[in-house]
């Protein structure tokens, strides 16, 4: 028994809030099983689940610690690409793949922490430096800050949507396939010509959302493109 309680013991003293983060993220991945409770949590850290609350007031307050740590492992990630101040289009593209990359690892929690907002250090630091890439480029910082808000929603509201995909039944993803590949694609030509025209298109995209992610970032950057060229103009002809 003295062995037993010596135990316990050093799970109690060995519960940070760190570990218990940590576990709810390993959780909200595939191979945790996809799903946050705290008698899960509990289980996975060896600890009676009311010993969170002890370093969390609630499962809303655990939920933005884990989606900083995501914050924090995608700025590390873009900032391993190491691209240089010159090269704006590559850094924002780096940056938004990133964020998709990390929060798709955990596709749980990818759905509730896509439309958070942590307001911690890393967020804030991560704001800071994409509002500057838009900045260095030549847009003024009123507009930088909104493409930085447009390339943020865009991202998370794409990535959210793939895990929301991901973490269905294969029951109601199958559905979901057929609906494009049989139904959209079976459709008469007489009625809808255009439609009949790009099912097979849609229905290859359908089965790649990192595809389209593509398509709306390469989009999205050829209008930031645009608005740097016309802040530049404006600039010249100020000038003249």
């Amino acid at each position: 028994m003295a062995e037993q309680g010596t135990s316990t013991a050093r799970r109690r003293v060995g519960l940070t809030r760190e570990a218990i983060v940590e576990a709810g993220i390993r959780l909200c991945s595939p191979e945790g099983g996809g799903v946050l409770t705290f008698s899960r949590l509990g289980k996975e850290l060896g600890a009676d689940p009311t010993a969170v609350y002890r370093h969390f007031r609630d499962k809303d307050e655990l939920i933005l610690a884990m989606t900083d740590v995501l914050v924090q492992e995608s700025a590390a990630l873009a900032a391993a690409e190491k691209l240089g101040a010159d090269r704006w289009r590559d850094s924002l593209a780096a940056i938004a793949r990133a964020v998709r990359t990390v929060y798709l690892r955990h596709p749980a929690l990818a759905v509730l922490a896509a439309v958070r907002t942590t307001a911690s250090t890393a967020e804030t630091a991560s704001v800071e430096r994409i509002i500057g890439v838009l900045h260095g480029a030549g847009l003024p910082v009123i507009e930088a800050a909104e493409c930085y808000r447009t390339l943020l929603d865009l991202t998370l509201a794409m990535t959210q949507a793939s895990a929301s995909f991901m973490v269905l039944d294969a029951e109601a993803q199958a559905k979901d396939d057929a609906a494009w590949s049989v139904r959209y694609g079976l459709l008469p030509e007489d009625r809808f010509p255009l439609l009949h025209r790009s099912a097979p298109r849609l229905t290859e995209l359908f089965r790649d959302d990192a595809k389209v992610f593509e398509l709306v970032l390469d989009t999205f950057l050829d209008g930031v493109a645009l608005k740097i060229e016309r802040a530049s103009n404006e600039r010249a002809s100020v000038v003249d």
